[in-house]
């Protein structure tokens, strides 16, 4: 499977939503392949639990809670919050968002520390968090790298996906860090390295995006 249609997840009557992206009532952006690509790696890797870091208004949130058993998302920004929390009620599993562990932090760092390390690590098997997607790009201060050190000092070896990752030899979309420093391969390699160790890892780029069109990067591990 290389292509999933989505659904969009639309907005409460009467709620006052900001315009931050296109196709921001679906999932991933609008990007069927990108959700296709997050199911391949949940059947070939046997993931139950998802992690989420930028939560924004919550519509990859609701796909990931219909689809995985157990999810966390974080989100720093408390309007943003404020508007994903409200659609969390509206849907059939808010369940799947695990033990009120959706809030806001004000650290980007606190939140992969936490939600992988000391709570999770604590109440179940590391590994259960077997996907962890990051896409909070928005602040000032970029936690790309930060989150990728925490996983890493985390011990843990999960299925990874970095949104609006530069893709070799495309056009789509994607973000830099505040130097202007690209989200590119040789950014991350050395954090790929400390998580999963020299050879423990494959990489995969899209060859089609749609919805909003931004690039991302798959990374899991080899066992």
């Amino acid at each position: 499977m290389d292509h999933v249609e989505l659904k969009p997840y639309p907005f409460p009557a009467g709620m006052e939503i900001p315009r931050l992206m296109p196709a921001q009532e679906f999932p991933w952006n609008g990007d069927g392949y990108l959700a296709a690509e997050v199911l391949r790696l949940k059947k070939a890797h046997g993931v139950t639990c998802a992690l989420e870091t930028g939560t924004c208004l919550g519509s990859t949130t609701l796909w990931l809670a219909e689809n995985f058993d157990k999810v966390w998302t974080c989100e720093v920004n408390a309007a943003y919050y404020d508007l994903a929390s409200e659609r969390f009620t509206q849907y059939s599993k808010p369940h799947a968002i695990a033990d009120n562990s959706f809030r806001i932090w004000n650290d980007p760092l606190t939140i992969v520390a936490r939600r992988i390390d000391s709570k999770i690590a604590v109440r179940e098997d590391i590994q259960r968090v077997g996907l962890v997607f990051l896409d909070a790009h928005w602040n000032s201060h970029c936690p790309l790298l930060n989150e990728l050190e925490a996983i890493a000092k985390a011990g843990a070896k999960p299925c990874i996906i970095i949104h609006d990752f530069h893709v070799p030899g495309t056009t789509f979309g994607f973000d830099s860090m505040p130097d202007g420093t690209p989200f590119c391969y040789n950014l991350i390699e050395p954090y790929l390295i400390a998580i999963y160790g020299e050879e423990g890892f494959k990489t995969n780029y899209p060859t089609k995006v749609e919805g909003a069109n931004r690039g991302w990067i798959s990374v899991e591990p080899v066992r």
